[in-house]
């Protein structure tokens, strides 16, 4: 698989000029707030100040404000762009759909449009009525999340994908790769050359990976070994040391004051690969979770990472006999 080699400083001076007809800023626009990683690669948070990401609590404890901001991240190349995820479905403004789509047209120029996503849940899918019917946009859906769900695509602009495949915008590529565990098919996206992780809800953003049964979380365990088996070979130029991941809810990284305004690296990933060896051990620390009833009602924590899912499910995944 062919990998760009190129720092991300070159890649930024390829690009200054080639698909932006101006300097477009960064700043609230509508119900969004959008902030540039490197040039041509843009964060996109369905958050603004009338309507902030995350919790906030009274002096009781009370939760007096919620909004469980969802990301999309744009990739402008010099001949596509790729827009990852699409965010909740925003009731809370009128102008949703028409600010995402002028940020969106803003940043890619001339460029072809696609759209892909991490998985298949409503908080990730929500603004797909923006762009369904708009002739110019292309939908390149995982198929092992989206297959069941295709009619909701228009067939003349929709193809599916699985593991492995790479996205070529021009100057830039992505290449994805398959985490089982959160749902069936989720995916994340390597930004080739420039150490850049987006993993919408694949691993978790910092309040944990959420997982519902115990066949999902057998998934996850070789889910996260394909992942860090990815970024170890040597052959895929993942510089672990700048490794920055991008999850889907950049807000829950506030459990850890610590990494201020910087985001999770591989250190994240570690951690998540040895949480998962110490649930089957017994030797992960817990914690009742307090999602509401008929939720996850554990938290298993280690290090950054942390899992939400079932105490009594993670009990017979210690006990089941080696395979």
């Amino acid at each position: 698989m062919k990998k760009l080699l190129a720092s991300c400083a070159v890649l930024a001076t390829v690009f200054a000029s080639c698909a932006q007809s101006e300097k477009v800023s960064d700043g609230q626009f509508g119900p969004y707030t959008v902030d540039t990683i490197i040039d041509n690669v843009y964060h996109i948070q369905d958050c603004n100040d009338a309507n902030p990401s995350g919790e906030e609590f009274d002096g009781e404890g009370n939760k007096t404000h919620f909004n469980n901001c969802s990301d999309m991240y744009l990739i402008v190349g010099k001949q596509k762009s790729l827009l990852i995820d699409l965010s909740n479905n925003i009731r809370w403004a009128d102008d949703a759909a028409e600010s995402l789509r002028k940020i969106v047209s803003d940043r890619i120029g001339g460029s072809r449009l696609t759209i892909t996503f991490t998985h298949n849940h409503g908080d990730h899918t929500g603004m797909l009525s923006a762009y369904v019917d708009d002739p110019d946009v292309e939908f390149a859906l995982p198929e092992v999340d989206f297959r069941a769900m295709e009619n909701r695509f228009p067939a003349d602009r929709s193809s599916f994908y699985t593991d492995g495949f790479v996205f070529d915008l021009g100057g830039f590529t992505l290449t994805s790769l398959m985490i089982p565990g959160h749902t069936p098919g989720s995916m994340v996206f390597f930004l080739d050359g420039c150490d850049l992780l987006f993993s919408g809800d694949a691993i978790g953003s910092g309040h944990g990976t959420w997982i519902f049964s115990l066949e999902a979380f057998k998934s996850y365990v070789e889910g996260v070994n394909h992942l860090v088996d990815f970024i170890e070979d040597k052959a895929n130029h993942v510089n672990k040391n700048r490794l920055k991941v991008y999850g889907g809810h950049f807000w829950q990284k506030d459990w850890f004051e610590e990494l201020g305004d910087d985001v999770f690296g591989m250190q994240y990933i570690y951690d998540m690969q040895e949480l998962n060896a110490k649930i089957a051990d017994g030797t992960v620390q817990t914690a009742p979770s307090n999602l509401g009833e008929g939720r996850m009602d554990t938290y298993f924590r280690n290090g950054q990472a942390i899992v939400a899912w079932y105490a009594s499910q993670a009990e017979e995944y210690r006990n089941q006999p080696a395979e």
